[in-house]
């Protein structure tokens, strides 16, 4: 039976051990999605392909196709992100980055844009200088907000997810569950099918807001009050809690703390 090969470019998300010397890596494609594969002797410290695979980078990779996984054959760095790793806070927010788009994606679904997000998001924190943590957090939040929007579960900040109205300031509550802003008036219609929804700040609406959709240089300008940034995560964690496809083991703003 002849070798199969085939050759792909992404950005490595994960790796976990596999008995004593081979390492299991999961890589982020834009035409084949989310790729697992083994590297054989991948565990050991004078492994060739380890270093190329454990750096953030977008990477060539050459997959040898068995009977039950794929193998790496060869690796080639095409971009490095080399200064993500000058500063602990931009290194922790890249990671996370990755860790959402691996435990919120499928295997062998390809997306494109979503692969344009993670590449906007290693290069903007490569070009950044140092950060607050309260930045990072909304930072990170905006970068969750964006991948759930492409994997399916973008939430509705502008119109009434009831009634369709255009939303007016301080006249709206927030569901997680049913995914946006409700207005007041329709709460009041059916207080029982909307007894979940919870107050929000205009504030915190409009980080919501420039989190999903402004890119993340915007990010760096609104001054941060510290209640609307907080509302901002409670809403963002309510979110995921309830549309995530897995539930990060900590919450966005512990993530960001170094």
């Amino acid at each position: 039976m002849s070798t199969v090969l085939s050759q792909t470019t992404g950005i490595v998300l994960s790796h976990r051990d596999h008995r004593e010397a081979d390492r299991w890596y999961s890589v982020f494609t834009p035409d084949r999605g989310k790729v697992e594969f083994l590297a054989r002797g991948g565990h050991k410290p004078l492994a060739k392909l380890t270093p190329h695979l454990e750096m953030v980078a977008v990477v060539e990779l050459m997959l040898v196709h068995g009977r039950a996984y794929q193998i790496v054959a060869g690796v080639e760095r095409r971009r490095a992100f080399a200064r993500i790793y000058d500063d602990l806070q931009k290194l922790t927010l890249a990671q996370n980055g990755l860790h959402l788009v691996d435990i919120g994606t499928r295997e062998q679904e390809a997306d494109p844009h979503l692969f344009e997000l993670l590449v906007s998001w290693l290069s903007f924190l490569n070009d950044q200088a140092s950060m607050t943590t309260e930045r990072a957090g909304f930072l990170l939040g905006a970068f969750a907000l964006k991948l759930m929007a492409l994997i399916g579960y973008r939430p509705e900040l502008a119109l009434c997810l009831s009634c369709r109205a255009v939303i007016v300031e301080a006249q709206y509550r927030w569901h997680a569950l049913k995914g946006g802003v409700v207005c007041q008036a329709c709460v009041a219609r059916d207080q029982e099918q909307w007894f979940a929804a919870r107050a929000m700040g205009d504030g915190t609406l409009k980080l919501l807001r420039l989190g999903l959709e402004e890119p993340f240089v915007v990010h760096l300008r609104p001054h941060l009050l510290g209640v609307d940034l907080a509302g901002f995560h409670e809403a963002l964690e309510s979110l995921m809690i309830s549309h995530f496809p897995t539930i990060p083991a900590s919450s966005l703003r512990a993530a960001c703390a170094v």
